[in-house]
């Protein structure tokens, strides 16, 4: 039997090693280092054990228990630093915090080894024999049994650590939470059963909880990813991008009480983001209060907060925020700024209105007085007005354009449609218009594309485009190709092409002073091929190509009339 226990114990040892070496390979992770140093500390102490079953002499037996007992020191407390670094709290060990931690570990090893003067660790120790086995049985003084229940603390303490991430955490993390606090649960429980004579009294059963320990640690490591992701990187990278987003965030309770708020939503509170804590949302900011569902639910809107007399609007997005096995604990709620962007459509949607109304009435007035003008005028004064007429032709057509495509645009989805459809009707209105111009198509029967009925308007301005600014006759061909998951659209003519400034404005997809297109032909071509799915591009070459690019869908089924 003595054979068989000497054997189990330096089992726990040998095993202790090579976690501990596990361990070091990790040793730029956090929690590595601690960590280690506990394996070692536990591995060496269960071998000053195992040589204590070895040995025979009684003051070589006491000797060897002062070891385990300064070793036992080092156990709880690494192992308490290892869960400070694995949760994400390391600025917790301040000089003054570890001070005070290391204070009774100091005074227990110093009482140990001073313990023949004093007695108050052990007051006596005796050998017990079973066969061959013959163990050390000291009767414990009350330094002892408050060293025991100051280790219970520490163990306790990095316990609640880990259930409190385990709470808040997914899966993964929760499993290493509880690898961590099995390794060192089974030793300590069994170290302490021991003591309190609930084990077998011959044999401390510890060594053999640090073997379990040794297992579950390395199956951590290498199955659960223990020491290669770790829950303080993942909560240091959601700090950092907190802090820096420019995102205003507000994180609040299921009571709506302020948690956290990031620096750029400090701006939106009278008080330091510090003061705010614990503070209820209402009662700073109602409207934005008013903005958080219930219990569980998202919410997506925008509202308006005044602040010193000025007025914001804010696109405001509310997440709710769970713990483990889908309790609620709160929302985070991030407001972004969109104040210019409103001003920016309020301008766009006066302009649209003066454009598409507005003008086209006072043109049309124009017109008016320009035909009874033209009524009583002769020679060169004729010649103008017939111009005045062709501009104001010009304006009321591209006041209807663009009404025609906003409209399709604020209207319409995508959805499958028989491409052959909507290019059929553009050739032949073409032909008829323009009897100088030839208009070729090539296409399959039938084609299925994802888009709107508005892409028609973007094949016939690209038809328009390509006749009106050609010096004679042209020959404007569509080409139309299925691809294996687009369909491919070509508008070419032999004209003289469009100039190289007009096709960087429209490829850039924004003007400036210095760099415009000089109409709005393109730019509706553009916005209707992006509001189908597609994408628009120039192709090199004489004359001018326009391609575009479309969703392959089924055709639509046809319907009998």
């Amino acid at each position: 039997m003595a054979l068989t226990t000497l054997a189990a114990v330096m089992l726990a040892s040998v095993v202790g090693m090579g976690v501990a070496f596990l361990v070091w390979l990790h040793r730029d992770r956090p929690g590595a280092g601690p960590l280690a140093t506990f394996v070692v500390a536990a591995s060496l102490w269960t071998v000053a054990y195992g040589l204590e079953l070895a040995v025979q002499d009684l003051g070589t037996m006491q000797w060897l228990l002062q070891v385990q007992l300064t070793l036992s020191v080092v156990v709880p407390i690494a192992w308490l630093v290892a869960v400070l670094e694995y949760t994400g709290h390391p600025h917790w060990l301040s000089r003054r915090r570890v001070a005070l931690l290391l204070v009774e570990p100091a005074v227990f090893v110093t009482l140990v080894w001073s313990n023949p003067g004093h007695g108050l660790v052990w007051r006596a120790a005796e050998t017990v024999s079973r066969g061959e086995l013959s163990v050390l049985s000291p009767t414990w003084g009350l330094v002892r049994w408050a060293h025991l229940a100051y280790l219970l603390v520490l163990v306790l303490a990095g316990g609640v650590l880990l259930l409190r991430l385990m709470l808040q955490t997914n899966q993964l993390f929760r499993s290493q939470g509880v690898a961590l606090i099995v390794v060192i649960t089974v030793p300590m429980a069994a170290h302490s059963l021991h003591l309190l004579s609930v084990a077998p009294p011959l044999f401390d059963p510890t060594s053999l909880g640090y073997i379990v320990s040794g297992v579950v640690l390395s199956a951590a490591i290498l199955q659960g990813q223990l020491l290669d992701v770790a829950p303080v990187t993942r909560n240091l990278g959601r700090e950092a991008i907190l802090e820096e987003m420019d995102d205003r965030v507000v994180i609040v309770d299921e009571a709506g009480r302020i948690v956290d708020v990031n620096d750029a939503a400090a701006d939106l509170f009278d008080v330091s983001p510090v003061a705010l804590l614990g503070r209820l949302l209402g009662n700073e900011l109602p409207a934005l209060a008013a903005t958080i569902p219930g219990p569980g639910e998202r919410a997506h809107t925008e509202t308006r907060l005044e602040r010193n007399g000025a007025v914001r609007y804010y696109d405001v997005r509310v997440t709710p925020l769970y713990r483990a096995y889908g309790a609620v604990s709160g929302h985070l709620v991030s407001l972004r700024d969109v104040t210019e962007r409103r001003q920016r459509e309020q301008r766009i949607t006066v302009l649209n209105r003066l454009l598409r109304h507005d003008i086209r009435n006072e043109m049309n007035v124009v017109r008016g007085n320009a035909d009874l003008l033209a009524d009583h005028t002769n020679g060169g004064g004729r010649e103008r007005i017939d111009r005045i007429l062709t501009t104001v032709d010009t304006v009321v057509e591209r006041s209807n354009k663009i009404g025609a495509v906003s409209e399709a645009l604020d209207a319409e989805d995508a959805r499958p449609l028989d491409l052959t459809a909507l290019v059929d009707p553009v050739v032949a209105e073409a032909r008829e218009r323009y009897s100088d111009a030839e208009v070729v198509v090539e296409r399959p029967d039938t084609v299925g594309v994802l888009a709107s009925p508005s892409l028609t308007l973007a094949f016939e301005e690209l038809v328009d485009n390509a006749v009106e600014h050609a010096d004679g006759p042209v020959t404007v061909t569509i080409t139309v190709e299925r691809g294996a998951e687009g369909v491919t659209v070509r508008v070419s003519d032999d004209g003289p092409g469009i100039a190289d400034h007009e096709r960087e404005v429209i490829r850039s997809g924004d003007e400036t002073p210095l760099q415009h297109g000089s109409g709005v032909g393109l730019w509706l071509v553009k916005w209707v091929v992006r509001n189908a799915g597609g994408t628009m591009s120039f192709v090199d070459g004489p004359g001018t190509t326009v391609e575009i690019e479309l969703p392959r869908a089924d055709p639509p089924a046809a319907t009998s009339g």
